[in-house]
C-alpha cells in the first residue's frame, strides 16, 4: 500500500504590531490584566481570572463579547489568551499575545494576533482586516490612556449606523469635505495638529493619530480633555456598520451622552 501523504496544517495569517509607551512595565501589565484597567482603554466591560489556566472576558455589548482561556501568564513579560478560530471552529484557533520589554521607565509593547485563515471566506477576510485596523486604535488608546490619563475611568460614546453601501463610498462621504467635518480629513498629516469644523457645529482641535482609508481615522479632541475620536467602518458587505467612537476622560457623563446623541444624528443624516 502507498502510504498516505501527511496532512499539512492549514496556512494562517497573523497581525504583528508594536508601540512604545511612556509608562513603566508594571503599569502596562496592569492595564492588560486588571479588569478595571482594561475598561479604561479596551472593552466596555471586562472580567479577569488571573494566571495561566484562568480566563479573560471582554465585552462591547451582547453582539460582541466572549470569554477566552489564558494560555500564558508571565508577570510583566508575556500574556496570551486563545480565542475561537475564525468562523467558530477550534483549530487552529486565534491567539492574542502580548510581549512587554522594559526600556528605562518606558515599555515596548508587542502584539501578535495569530491563527487567521490564510485563504478564508469573505467573512474570515473581513475578520482579519477588521482586527488589523481595530488593533491600531486599541494600541493607540492604550498608549493615550497610560501617557495622558493614567488611573482615570473612561467614559465611552459609541454612535452606530448600518448602511448598505460600499466601504470606499461610505468613507469618501464621511471623510470628505462636508462629511463629518466641513473641511474633510484628506489634507491632514498623521502626527500633526489640526483644526476642523465638525458637522455638529463644534470646532475640534488636536492631534491626528492615524488615517487608514477606507477604514477610518482617529483624532484627539482637545476641547474634550484630550479625548480620542475614532471612525470605523466594519462589515463584509453588502451592509456596513459605521461607528463613531469617543474615549473620554475627566469629562461629565452628560457631555458624553450629548456627544453620542449628536453624532448618532450626524451619521443618520449623512448616510440615509
Amino acid at each position: 500500500m502507498t502510504p498516505e501523504k501527511p496532512t499539512r496544517p492549514p496556512a494562517t495569517r497573523r497581525i504583528e504590531k508594536q508601540i512604545e509607551v511612556a509608562a513603566p512595565v508594571e503599569a502596562v501589565w496592569k492595564a492588560l490584566t486588571d479588569a478595571q484597567e482594561l475598561t479604561r482603554w479596551f472593552p466596555l466591560e471586562a472580567q479577569v481570572e488571573p494566571g495561566e489556566g484562568g480566563s479573560i472576558f471582554l465585552s462591547w455589548g451582547a453582539d460582541c463579547q466572549g470569554k477566552a482561556p489564558i494560555t500564558v501568564w508571565e508577570v510583566n513579560r508575556r500574556l496570551q489568551w486563545r480565542e475561537g478560530a475564525p468562523g467558530g471552529g477550534e483549530v487552529p484557533g486565534v491567539f492574542v499575545e502580548w510581549v512587554l520589554e522594559a526600556r528605562g521607565g518606558k515599555t515596548l509593547v508587542r502584539l501578535v494576533n495569530s491563527g487567521f485563515a490564510a485563504e478564508g471566506t469573505e467573512w474570515e477576510n473581513e475578520y482579519f482586516d477588521s482586527s488589523t485596523y481595530g488593533w491600531v486604535f486599541m494600541l493607540t488608546n492604550l498608549r493615550h490612556y497610560l501617557e495622558s490619563h493614567p488611573g482615570m475611568p473612561r467614559l465611552a460614546a459609541w454612535s452606530r449606523h448600518k448602511v448598505a453601501q460600499p466601504r470606499p463610498q461610505i468613507y469618501a462621504k464621511l471623510a470628505g469635505a462636508g462629511g463629518l467635518f466641513a473641511e474633510g480629513v484628506g489634507t491632514l498629516a498623521v502626527g500633526g495638529r489640526y483644526t476642523l469644523r465638525a458637522a455638529t457645529g463644534d470646532s475640534f482641535t488636536g492631534r491626528v493619530e492615524f488615517i487608514v482609508p477606507p477604514r477610518g481615522f482617529c483624532l484627539t479632541v482637545g476641547g474634550l480633555n484630550s479625548a480620542l475620536y475614532w471612525l470605523s467602518i466594519e462589515g463584509a458587505g453588502p451592509e456596513h456598520d459605521v461607528q463613531v467612537w469617543l474615549s473620554a476622560y475627566g469629562v461629565p457623563q452628560a457631555q458624553v451622552d450629548e456627544f453620542h446623541k449628536e453624532w448618532s444624528a450626524v451619521l443618520e443624516k449623512l448616510l440615509t
